[in-house]
């Protein structure tokens, strides 16, 4: 008796088993894949230094922005996030990295990210570098104020007087409000 595989059905007669031949798939316990965790913000530079005595790969994607009339800034792309290239074998000895918050995860599937994704950051990243990001805030434009008393409120923009400072306006006991509060406390 002979076996062939099924992708060639026009040799099929009595005589020959029929198989299905699978193509060989590396067991993706030990491939490497870009990893997804959370770090704790005051603890960077330790995080980074764990990683680094552990051996892990990892990608902190940093951007240049410059805010008007302010000197060129670095900050991070996505704050909080860091991407980690390793197995699913070093998972556990990830997990309780020291400043690692915790990985990524949902339910049970711990989602990666791929190599031209990275990439793609990367270049971003290169591209900020000689032409720094400008945000651009608009009169107009709604935000949410980030600290204080009134954290969660959804104010309007109506004013850009100084290069720190934001006019918006604000209903506070069923009356609208103009105030002044520095752009740091206002998500855009």
């Amino acid at each position: 008796m002979e076996l062939v595989d099924t992708r060639d059905l026009k040799s099929l007669d009595r005589n020959i088993v029929p198989v299905q031949v699978r193509p060989r798939v590396p067991n993706s316990e030990f491939m490497r894949h870009w990893l997804v965790a959370t770090y704790k913000a005051n603890e960077l530079k330790k995080l980074e230094i764990n990683l680094l005595n552990q051996k892990f790969d990892y990608y902190l994607p940093k951007i240049i922005t410059r805010k008007v009339n302010c000197n060129p800034k670095e900050e991070a792309l996505f704050p909080g996030y860091i991407f980690i290239n390793t197995s699913f074998k070093n998972y556990s000895a990830l997990k309780y990295t020291r400043g690692i918050k915790k990985i990524l995860k949902f339910g049970g599937n711990v989602p990666s990210i791929s190599d031209q994704d990275i990439k793609k950051m990367q270049m971003a990243e290169k591209i900020s570098k000689s032409d720094p990001i400008i945000p651009q805030i608009k009169i107009g434009q709604k935000a949410i104020i980030k600290e204080g008393f009134l954290k969660g409120s959804i104010v309007k923009i109506s004013s850009l007087p100084s290069k720190d400072r934001i006019s918006i306006l604000l209903t506070f006991l069923g009356s609208l409000r103009r105030v002044t509060i520095p752009e740091k406390n206002l998500i855009f």
